[in-house]
């Protein structure tokens, strides 16, 4: 067999394994279950696809890369993501992502250009007769395999619904569900970006022919196949109650059936299949909602009964109207609210200085700049511990971690593609040289490829999305005729013969392969080191742990988590009377603390962690109390608002006998979270060792007038300091 046709049918499986094995695999050892494996499958297939390319250009000698019209915007994009990285805050994190994220570092990055160029490069019809129908042959099987896949996520978000898996979740599933993809919102920009696709594969599948016949049976069951997964997409799109999901559908809609109507000779035959599908749509609202209450009252049938059984209630007394999505967690702030201060700190980070405002902070680098520039704010939602990783937006995730260049790059990219698609569909209407396959596919992946635009604008991108994002454009631009194509060629002069120079790269694939199985292994043994050590199974942690520092030495987390068995192990041992157990123990933990922080200053948690471990050998040696306030303070300069750094070092300060400065650091902590009852109760403590009982009590009756009257706690205490 030819060498260059094998090399192109393999690219080709490989894609389908992409589109296949991203949304499905998830596995329960690793330590994120979902995004890292999903990346990991992304790597090793990039580079299986990208040995296969280059082995490909080495058999015919000559290298070869499609032109396209983004070809500029993508290089700036990453040009500017690889000056964030070298000039990051944390370059380790810029190269490999933000672990327990990972999708979005520049490595993730380089993987999707990759994937773009191999796609356009390299599937392509292997004949040049009838090109736009070449074309759609060779393309549609792509379209059906991502649509399929679609459907066996969006099964298993029916399964979820229907109880499944609701005792292996902390989340409650029923009422989200995220199926495979491991977040509802997450899953709703997934399946809102197919939902065109599945549509125009419905109305391609008519059940009559144009003259008002039946067809066969088989093309019949054709539709119906079509018309399910819609449906399907549509149900599990609203068990997501995902607002950003539906927002997305619906401008993806209309953008879909605008350019259709506009662009198709048949509009009158399309109206009432167009009025069809969205009535079923409509019937589904009515009954099962939008999970919307603003929009429910109106259309359907449970909020309908609830505006009218308000309206006959007494007004001081209304009913809630239900479940009111969504909510972060049960009883957690809203997540518009929480949204607002997480966008606040990303435009503060960016702002910071003339460097952040060009580059940003780095690739990938968002917690560690929303630390820092945290608005005070955010201290009153239910996630004001939290640590966010990203954004929530992602323009501004960009703008913060990338500047200027790197946001101005990606709307960039996004708009050359509007402007050139846009351009390509007028002139193949007005030329009427495509066929209507063609143009309706067409239009629904560029449907699908907005939808995430508007998804990543209350959200971020997840490795699908962001596969979507840059293939979908790849795909659009393979269906359009071979000849408007142009390749880069150059004659490829080799120093070995092709079959040399072949093996050596077939090497490398196996090499890399190797180091993503390695990386892959080093994940479940600090997954499984994670879980024993936080139920005190500290020796059998141990084992584990180091075993995935040996497999990957340079992740800074391992090292983290290291040094916290090793100092609980030593502690342990200090317990037990072995003071030169305990030592050693504690000597290599803080090695293995300075490891960590020396690859990631930046890393709050690390200092975190350093302050816990110093405060654990205190119980030993006061003299370490001193060593975990300096820490701590560490800690306080990367994230200045963060309430509960200052509760922590009025206690340390406390111990260490600075009563007065410990109080001050309770009144700022207080400041910073108003409603901080832990705070409270410190200060009244406080207060009483320093004598001043009077100032305890008004700590006390403060609390209980101005944030919660109703604390039993406090209320009790107060009636004791009374008696």
């Amino acid at each position: 067999m030819n060498v260059s046709l094998w090399c192109s049918r393999v690219i080709r499986w490989m894609f389908y394994l992409l589109f296949i094995l991203v949304p499905l695999v998830l596995t329960p050892w690793n330590y994120e279950l979902f995004e890292y494996n999903k990346m990991m499958i992304t790597y090793a297939l990039t580079a299986l696809i990208a040995g296969t390319w280059v082995i490909k250009m080495v058999s015919d000698r000559e290298i070869r890369i499609a032109r396209t019209p983004l070809d500029i915007p993508i290089a700036l994009f990453v040009v500017s993501q690889l000056v964030s990285t070298l000039f990051s805050m944390d370059p380790h994190v810029s190269w490999f992502g933000y672990y327990s994220r990972f999708n979005g570092g520049m490595l993730s990055v380089v993987s999707y250009v990759i994937l773009f160029y191999a796609f356009v490069t390299n599937v392509k019809p292997e004949t040049h007769q009838k090109e736009q129908e070449s074309s759609l042959h060779t393309l549609l099987p792509f379209l059906r395999v991502m649509v399929v896949s679609g459907a066996v996520v969006a099964l298993y978000g029916v399964a979820e619904r229907l109880g499944i898996d609701k005792n292996l979740w902390v989340q409650d599933v029923q009422n989200r569900v995220f199926s495979t993809l491991g977040q509802p919102n997450w899953l709703a920009a997934y399946l809102v970006a197919l939902l065109p696709l599945s549509m125009i594969f419905t109305i391609r599948h008519l059940p009559v022919t144009p003259s008002g016949k039946l067809v066969p049976p088989l093309q019949l069951s054709k539709h119906m196949v079509w018309l399910g997964s819609t449906i399907l997409f549509f149900i599990v799109l609203l068990f997501t109650r995902s607002r950003s999901g539906l927002f997305g559908f619906a401008v993806s809609d209309a953008v879909l059936w605008s350019l259709i109507f506009l662009t198709s000779p048949k509009k009158k035959q399309l109206v009432p299949l167009v009025a069809i599908l969205h009535g079923v749509f409509a019937v589904i609202i009515f009954f099962n909602g939008a999970n919307i209450p603003q929009i429910d009252k109106y259309v359907s049938l449970q909020g309908i009964k609830n505006a009218m059984s308000q309206r006959t209630a007494a007004p001081e007394s209304p009913k809630p109207s239900g479940y009111s999505a969504p909510i972060l967690e049960a009883g957690g702030t809203e997540s518009g609210v929480i949204r607002k201060y997480v966008w606040q700190g990303a435009i503060t980070a960016w702002q910071n200085s003339t460097k952040a405002m060009l580059i940003g902070t780095g690739t990938e680098t968002f917690a560690f700049a929303f630390y820092r520039f945290r608005p005070a704010g955010h201290n009153l939602t239910s996630e004001w511990d939290f640590l966010y990783n990203k954004a929530h937006n992602e323009y501004l995730n960009y703008l913060a971690t990338t500047g200027l260049f790197g946001l101005g790059s990606y709307l960039l990219f996004i708009g050359t593609f509007v402007i050139w698609f846009v351009s390509r569909i007028k002139y193949h209407v007005s030329s009427k040289n495509m066929t209507p396959d063609t143009m309706t596919l067409s239009l629904a992946l560029f449907a699908g490829w907005v939808s995430i635009l508007v998804t990543n604008f209350f959200g971020f991108s997840v490795v699908i999305v962001q596969i979507f994002l840059f293939l979908f454009p790849a795909l659009i631009y393979a269906l359009h005729a071979a000849s408007e194509h142009t390749m880069y060629t150059r004659k490829l002069q080799l120093p070995v013969s092709s079959s040399v120079a072949s093996a050596l790269i077939a090497t490398i694939m196996a090499v890399l392969i190797a180091v993503l199985i390695s990386s892959w292994y080093a994940d479940t043994a600090y997954a499984t080191s994670y879980r024993l050590a936080r139920s005190g199974q500290f020796a059998q942690a141990r084992e584990h742990i180091e075993q995935a520092v040996f497999l990957n030495p340079n992740e800074p987390v391992y090292h983290d988590e290291l040094s916290t068995i090793l100092a609980a192990l030593a502690n342990g041992a200090f317990e037990q009377q072995n003071a030169t157990a305990g030592a050693q123990l504690a000597k290599s933990a803080l090695a293995e603390s300075d490891r960590a922080i020396s690859t990631s200053p930046q890393n709050v948690n690390f200092w975190k962690t350093r302050t816990k471990l110093y405060y654990s050998f205190s119980s030993f040696d006061p003299a370490f109390n001193a060593a975990a306030i300096t820490a701590l303070e560490k800690a306080l300069d990367l994230s200045p608002n963060d309430a509960k750094i200052y509760y922590n070092l009025a206690i340390l300060s406390g111990r260490a006998g600075k009563n007065d400065a410990s109080i001050e650091l309770l009144k700022k902590a207080i400041s910073l979270k108003p409603d901080y009852h832990d705070a409270y109760y410190a200060l009244y403590v406080f207060y009483l060792e320093i004598k001043k009982p009077d100032l305890a009590r008004a700590i006390l009756v403060e609390y209980l007038q101005k944030i919660d009257p109703a604390d039993q706690n406090f209320t009790e205490i107060l009636g004791k300091t009374k008696q």
